[in-house]
């Protein structure tokens, strides 16, 4: 017998995995014995083989290791259970199979502690659909999706372009902040034309990309503005006339320009030709030098001796009438609208003019100035900057110097230690510019409302601003320009601000 088991072991061991199996199979789970063999063969098979339980278990591992194909049985074994592993820690959000429902709201028609099965897409959706509801989506997420089913369109080409032509468009607040300026420096706008002489003028065009030069060079030159090459579009010399003061008429046809003499001159600007004004008589003065125009372009009002102020048609070019002020006048503002005129003198009085009756309707004491040199009035008509030749810049809020003789300034700047000779403000009235032609690189930006200085301008390394003649700010406050005494047109920059 034990020979005879021995060479059926020899046999099996030749024989397919899968034959082993089905014979085992069989005895095994079907229970059917061998009635052939003795008691000898089946002590001898559970000491080589094993019981009958663990010879299937071992067939189990055998087919899991060897891959063992069951077809070949006639007879199915279900394989073995994989043992689970289990997490180390569990996320309630997990359990996508069964969802007990533990609050009272419906889910999808299933009520409190209803059980149903989801399946896991259609949980996360679910999920992602709450959390939006609390924390929606901002719209700037959703621009270029809805763009391009808009447009019809997934090319990425019209948002680069856009976001690589904003460039100094884009700003961070719509307020100027204060401290530090944003401010870069352009080629000088008059750099197509050599300096010479001192520029006592320097003005933007109210509505185009020009700007203008004049000084004692005796030569009226326009640019155009582009911060790169402002290249020249012409020059007009005039013979034995300096310049001294040059302004644009609101409407931009002419340029208005005076100079030592008793009578002035006007460039139009459409016919290409310059005009000279005949002598004003009854006038009584040996020169008109410097003038200011009102912005609504009805007065330009020359600056005489004695306190007194011409007033002279902007259109027809004709004397109206003299206003006179006690002491001497240094310096004239307007409003925006050009209704109130504003006057400065050696007196330390500030003189309040209504232009519809052109009479003194009020003044009051600059406080502590003893001889006024500049004055400036904000276009949205709240402050009114009034300089002094101490270098001091008393800024008023314009409601109560109409009202009081003696105003309490808002805040004296005491950041020139020169006379404060020009003085000039934003067209967004955030800005404040005062220089002094006193002195090398004596000019300060304000910022408004805190009154305080930039520090980051002038710079240091400005080599080229020496003694400043003029200033101006173009329309919409994007560029900031500064005449020299040595004949150079300075262009600068304010990033903040995006329009010409």
């Amino acid at each position: 017998m034990l020979r005879r088991k021995l060479r059926r072991e020899h046999h099996q061991s030749s024989c397919s995995s899968s034959n082993v199996e089905k014979t085992f199979c069989k005895r095994q789970v079907l229970g059917i014995s061998n009635k052939r063999k003795d008691a000898e063969e089946e002590v001898l098979e559970t000491l080589v083989l094993g019981k009958p339980d663990e010879v299937i278990k071992n067939l189990d591992i055998r087919k899991g290791k060897n891959n063992i194909d069951t077809e070949d049985c006639d007879l199915e074994v279900e394989p073995p259970k994989k043992k689970e592993k289990k997490p180390v820690w569990e996320d309630e959000d997990d359990n996508v199979g069964s969802v007990q429902l533990t609050k009272a709201k419906k889910f999808d028609g299933v009520k409190q502690g209803e059980e149903c099965r989801i399946g896991k897409d259609q949980y996360t959706v679910r999920l992602k659909s709450k959390f939006e509801k609390v924390s929606a989506n901002p719209n700037w997420s959703k621009f270029r999706a809805d763009e391009a089913r808009r447009t019809g369109s997934d090319d990425d080409s019209d948002v680069e372009e856009m976001m690589t032509r904003t460039g100094n468009f884009l700003t961070t607040t719509k307020s100027l902040p204060k401290g530090f300026i944003q401010i870069k420096q352009c080629p000088n706008a008059n750099r197509d034309s050599p300096p010479q002489g001192k520029l006592y003028a320097v003005k933007f065009h109210p509505s185009a990309q020009v700007m203008l030069t004049a000084g004692s060079n005796q030569t009226l030159s326009l640019f155009q503005v582009d911060g790169k090459n402002n290249p020249k579009i012409q020059s007009v010399f005039l013979d034995n006339f300096p310049i001294f003061s040059a302004h644009f008429t609101p409407d931009g046809r002419e340029v208005v320009l005076s100079s030592k003499h008793q009578s002035f001159v006007y460039y139009d600007m459409i016919a290409g030709k310059v005009v000279k004004v005949p002598k004003i008589k009854g006038l009584g003065q040996s020169r008109m030098k410097n003038f200011v125009m009102s912005p609504d372009g009805s007065y330009l009002v020359f600056l005489g001796s004695y306190g007194s102020m011409h007033l002279i048609s902007a259109k027809s070019k004709e004397w109206i009438q003299d206003l006179k002020m006690n002491g001497s006048v240094e310096s004239v503002a307007f409003s925006r609208d050009g209704t109130t005129m504003y006057s400065h003198g050696d007196d330390g009085e500030v003189y309040i003019w209504d232009m519809n009756t052109r009479d003194c309707v009020h003044h009051f004491t600059d406080d502590g100035c003893t001889k006024g040199t500049s004055l400036a009035a904000s276009p949205n008509g709240q402050y009114l900057a009034c300089g002094s030749y101490s270098g001091v810049v008393n800024i008023y809020e314009t409601k109560t110097c109409r009202t009081s003789r003696s105003p309490k300034p808002l805040k004296a700047l005491m950041n020139l230690t020169t006379p404060c000779t020009d003085a000039i403000f934003h067209p967004s009235s955030e800005v404040l510019a005062l220089s002094s032609n006193f002195t090398e690189k004596a000019v300060k930006l304000t910022h408004l409302p805190s009154m305080t200085v930039f520090s980051n301008y002038p710079d240091r390394l400005d080599n080229e601003l020496r003694v400043p003649r003029s200033m101006d700010f173009s329309p919409n406050g994007g560029y900031f320009t500064v005449g020299t005494n040595k004949g150079s047109a300075l262009l600068y920059r304010l990033k903040h601000y995006g329009n010409y």
